[in-house]
């Protein structure tokens, strides 16, 4: 019994976590790509490499990972809603 519990906790984890991410898509204004578009737009020769949704101090927020000019990775969090970075990690 104790060899199932482990793997059903494990798939309820993973199926909310996707509720969660599925939610916060339905709830969203600007697409994926709107949001790596902004990002791009926000550092000199920045390139997307990964975006995806989170929740960040109550607001769904796009966190997009971009490579510049110079090769450095930098971090612009994208409001879902409005579209405006809230953030930036340089």
């Amino acid at each position: 019994m104790r060899f199932l519990l482990v793997p059903c906790a494990i798939a309820l984890c993973t199926l909310a976590g996707c509720a969660s991410q599925e939610t916060m898509a339905k709830n969203a204004r600007i697409s994926t790509s709107e949001a790596a578009r902004i990002a791009e737009n926000s550092v000199p020769g920045g390139r997307a490499k990964e975006t995806h949704l989170e929740q960040e101090r109550g607001r769904t927020v796009y966190e997009v990972e971009l490579v510049d000019n110079g090769n450095n990775t930098q971090t612009v969090w994208v409001d879902a809603e409005s579209g405006r970075i809230v953030e930036r990690d340089r």
